[in-house]
This record gives C-alpha cells, structure tokens and sequence, in this order.
C-alpha cells in the first residue's frame, strides 16, 4: 500500500483510536484546539517557527509549502496577535494545503468554518501580527508538548493532535485500524444492553462486598 493511501485510510480514524493502538507511546497534545469541532488533518508536516505576533514566515512557508502538507506553527510563546486568519485560510486552501496548526492564537473562526478549511491554534485574538521579523521553515519545532519534525506525519481532530515519523505510518495505520474494528464489534453487542464490565470480567477487580447493586 503505498503511502497516500495509508494517509487516506488513516484519515478515517479518530485520534482517540490511535491513542489506544499505541498507548503511552504515542505523544500528544490536547491543549490547541480546532476552530470548528468538524475539522481533520491527517498530513505530513510542514513546520515554521513565527517570532511572537510577527507572521513574516507563515506567509513565506505558505508561498512555498507543497500541496498536502499541513502547516504546523510554533507562535514562540506569543499570544497577543493573531497568525493566521481568514484570508490565508483562502489562500492556503487554493494553494492544496490540508490544513494549519497554530501555538498561538488565530482569528476568523466562522469565516474559517464556512471554508472548511481545517486551522487549530490555541487561543482567538482579534489583533493581526506584524510582518517585519524572520523566524525559521523546516526545522524541529515545539507545538505544545509535541516536538514535530518537518515530514512527520501528524492527525489532529477535536480530540487532540498527534505526530510520529513517516516510517512508522504503516505500523500505526494497522494497529489503529484493528482498534476501529474491534470498536465497530463493540458497538453492535453494547447495543444488545451487554456492557464492558461484564465482558472484559471488570467484576474480579471490585472489592468484596460490593459486587451488588446497592438497594434505592
């Protein structure tokens, strides 16, 4: 299976799925959130470095960064302007971009839900950001508790955002896909009114004594 079509089957799998096929080791970050609880990105990382509220660079890796990548941003700490709003949400979807990820604010958020053009960040201001200082395109960036490397490849959804390395795709893909099915399994046999306690036998783990239903 070549690489877009793994990128393709793991879009249709939840972050919350991907956490449980990997456990601990996988990193995350659940503090930047999506403008709109709709949005997904499942894309190779293009990664910037903004100084704080100055954009400059945004713009530039937006000019340059190829289609299907994902913008992923350190804000440097700012939280007093905006990086990204409406109009380079235009211009980033023309372009084939699959999304932006902000540590930092944004602005627009109807606007940027009407698009459907899917943009995280961590905090709304309505102040634009200079454009007058360089930061840096490519390299390791912090976003959040998450180090990303240009390349990486990154899933976010209103449940957190995820990343890990493009040599390990095929290996997520397939165990998060087994905990999709069996998820899928769940659901049919918890809709019967069985529930998870009594199938994975939770009952030895409760202390005796209180393995009945109080009275009411």
């Amino acid at each position: 299976m070549s690489g877009a079509e793994l990128l393709e089957q793991l879009g249709q799998i939840s972050v919350c799925q991907i956490a449980d096929a990997r456990g601990r080791s996988l990193a995350l970050d659940t503090q930047i959130r999506p403008l709109d609880a709709s949005f997904r990105i499942c894309a190779p990382a293009y990664t910037v470095v903004c100084p704080p509220e100055d954009n400059l660079t945004l713009h530039h890796a937006l000019h340059i960064a190829g289609p299907g990548h994902v913008l992923v941003v350190s804000g440097s700490g700012g939280d007093t302007a905006a990086l990204f709003g409406e109009l380079m949400s235009i211009s980033a979807q023309a372009r084939g971009l699959s999304g932006t990820i902000i540590d930092g604010p944004a602005r627009d958020p109807l606007e940027i839900a009407a698009l459907k053009y899917p943009v995280f960040a961590r905090s709304i201001c309505p102040r634009r950001a200079s454009k007058e200082r360089y930061g840096s395109i490519g390299g390791p960036i912090k976003l959040g508790g998450l180090v990303v490397n240009s390349g990486d490849i990154v899933v976010a959804d209103c449940n957190g955002i995820a990343a890990f390395p493009p040599e390990i795709l095929a290996e997520v893909v397939e165990q998060a896909c087994a905990v999709a099915r069996k998820e899928t399994e769940l659901k049919e046999v918890f809709r019967t009114g069985r529930t998870y306690f009594e199938l994975a036998g939770l009952s030895a783990l409760v202390p005796s004594g209180r393995d009945r239903a109080p009275r009411v």
